[in-house]
């Protein structure tokens, strides 16, 4: 498989970043200003958090209703204060990613009359306008069992076949120019930027599936950011690989099982056995999993489009020990759709670490020393296929925000 980068959107007003705190909620803050969530979800269940906390961590932890209960006690209570605009922003980003677009608009415009100079809200509005003029995602079938093909999950649009790897560090599904033309789709003229995992920026436009079938599973309006052809890694690939399979698609599917003998299912409710798991939640509009490493609980975003998993300067800062006896470089190659970077980083020889109690090993891993994304300031690294590939199962449960390796 080859390296398909994390697809991250650059839209400020997505941004897990952007959340506000009371004076007296000072812990709360802390943890929540370095994106601490499974702390910030602990210290919150203990009781006596603010309504906006409340919110925060239910969105985080894709309780979306729950989220929209506790911030309208912060627009009930402060409609026009910072935390009201911010707590928009948190709604606007978890409506997206479940393919809720006309919602997603209607928080933008509560920014904009709150603030009508924002240059986040005015900047993306028109992309959010584009896919508020079609019907929100959706999905009919209850459970489908096919098999991976070498580029990933076989699909179809309109008829027309195409294999795509599914990719939880694509924030909205992707093609390319060319791709949508051969399902004969319409690509809307507004133009976005999208970040990729090195920190470059990529011109893209939008367009919307009326219907995608995978197996005997049906979605509706799937929205995909359209690339021009000339990106890679999609200008090395065939006709009918140059895409992306994005997370409002992962998620609508609720669970879904891959194995080493590429059988793929989905099931469109939360698994009911029991087992030993790493738990997730979502950064803004990107999956984070909690992992140890040395007996220390760590998060890492998960990126199952990345064919390696890369540490972060957070790891670095956690464990300067390993770092000061490592070889050195700057010549460490990072690829996205934006191309290639040559960043400075260690090299440690190999690691090992337990995702849910099952035990993984990295080999020749780089620590970036320096960030090239809002993500890497904040987690410890950046979870790729090769961990997850180490398990005979992994089982994504997006109802139950777990991560199970067998």
């Amino acid at each position: 498989m080859r390296k398909l980068s994390a697809v991250a959107s650059c839209w400020a007003i997505l941004s897990s970043s952007c959340f506000g705190a009371k004076k007296d909620d000072t812990n709360l803050k802390s943890l929540y200003d370095s994106h601490r969530w499974f702390e910030l979800r602990d210290t919150v269940r203990k009781g006596g958090a603010s309504p906006f906390y409340q919110g925060a961590v239910a969105c985080a932890f894709n309780h979306v209703r729950p989220c929209e209960k506790k911030f309208r006690d912060v627009f009930n209570s402060a409609p026009k204060s910072d935390d009201a605009v911010k707590a928009h922003r948190i709604l606007a980003s978890a409506y997206l990613i479940h393919g809720e677009y006309r919602k997603a608009l209607a928080q933008v415009d509560a920014i904009l009359v709150l603030k009508p100079t924002d240059a986040d809200a005015l900047g993306d509005r028109p992309v959010l306008a584009a896919l508020a003029d079609a019907p929100d995602q959706q999905i009919a079938g209850r459970h489908t069992s096919l098999q991976l093909q070498d580029g990933g999950l076989p699909f179809s649009i309109n008829g027309v076949h195409a294999t795509y790897w599914f990719d939880t560090g694509a924030e909205l599904s992707v093609l390319t120019e060319s791709e949508a033309k051969r399902f004969g789709l319409r690509v809307r003229p507004e133009s976005v930027q999208v970040g990729d995992v090195s920190g470059t920026q990529v011109n893209t436009q939008i367009a919307v599936a009326d219907e995608l079938s995978i197996g005997s599973i049906r979605l509706k309006h799937v929205a995909f950011l359209v690339l021009p052809d000339n990106q890679p890694p999609f200008n090395e690939q065939n006709p009918g690989s140059r895409g992306l399979i994005g997370v409002p698609v992962l998620l609508a599917f609720k669970t879904f099982v891959w194995g080493d003998d590429k059988s793929f299912e989905i099931r469109i409710e939360s698994s009911q056995k029991s087992a030993p798991h790493a738990a997730l939640c979502f950064d803004g509009n990107h999956p984070v999993v909690q992992v140890a490493y040395d007996n220390r609980p760590l998060a890492f975003t998960l990126d199952t489009g990345a064919t390696n998993t890369d540490l972060y300067p957070p790891f670095a800062s956690a464990f300067p020990e390993l770092i000061r006896l490592a070889t050195k470089t700057d010549a460490y190659k990072i690829e996205g759709v934006g191309g290639a970077k040559y960043m400075e980083a260690t090299i440690l020889e190999s690691l090992k670490f337990s995702i849910g109690g099952f035990p993984t090993t990295l080999k020749s891993v780089g620590v970036l020393l320096k960030p090239t994304t809002n993500a890497s300031r904040f987690f410890e690294g950046n979870l790729g296929i090769d961990l997850l590939q180490q398990a005979h199962k992994t089982t994504f449960d997006f109802g139950k925000m777990t991560l199970t390796l067998q």
